[in-house]
């Protein structure tokens, strides 16, 4: 107990982590309210993007991605840290919102995979556990645009100019993902993207510039 009282005394900042257990119930009561009578999300393109089972391991990344930079955030840049919650709960949260007034949902998952492998098993948990409901907007586009936000303003990783071709590399597939292995329409990533937008303008913009230091200005020669 004493060091879980450290460790809050040191990072004060951890109480945002609260949002995920609310975040989590709404979601499960989304789950079991939205299971029929939902608005199919659908756009023809759909139909031209194909099955690939590989984009399950992509699709995977988004939790430890989220996790990995949500850590470093705390421990090492604690305003960044509650900017990233803000905006990756406050996603989630319009998307519950959306999903409760306004019942959604997808049927484009095949009933018979293509092909049998390592992959399709994966999805096929992951088919069992999350049903085709609650996909307009994407949460998991939204949590990865939240990502590469943090990495985006970090006042240190945004330095690695390496760190953020690979974050926006990782993200984009993380998104994409959800079409490929088909857990969402096409429709439901524009959508997550859409709603990122003035998400980011609302919770970024107002981060306070911190002025460059000037130079000292030369004494003009007598």
């Amino acid at each position: 107990m004493r060091k879980l009282n450290a460790f809050y005394h040191t990072y004060p900042h951890v109480k945002y982590c609260l949002l995920f257990p609310v975040y989590l119930l709404i979601y499960f009561i989304a789950e079991a309210l939205i299971t029929k009578n939902y608005w199919v999300s659908y756009l023809p393109l759909d139909d031209h993007i194909p099955f690939l089972e590989g984009f399950v391991l992509f699709y995977d990344l988004w939790y430890p991605a989220m996790i990995l930079i949500g850590v470093y955030l705390l421990l090492k840049e604690p305003e960044n840290f509650k900017r990233y919650m803000k905006f990756l709960f406050a996603g989630f949260f319009l998307c519950e919102v959306i999903w409760l007034l306004f019942p959604n949902g997808q049927n484009l998952r095949p009933e018979v995979f293509p092909r049998e492998n390592f992959f399709t098993e994966l999805i096929a948990g992951l088919y069992a556990a999350d049903t085709n409901t609650n996909v307009f907007p994407s949460a998991h586009v939204v949590g990865a645009i939240a990502v590469a936000a943090g990495v985006f303003h970090s006042d240190t990783l945004r330095r690695k100019s390496w760190l953020k071709v690979l974050t926006a590399i990782l993200c984009f597939f993380i998104a994409i993902s959800t079409v490929f292995i088909k857990q969402h329409s096409i429709l439901d990533v524009f959508a997550g993207v859409a709603l990122c937008i003035p998400l980011h303008f609302l919770i970024y913009s107002r981060r306070a510039v911190q002025p460059m230091p000037q130079k000292a200005q030369e004494l003009p020669a007598e």
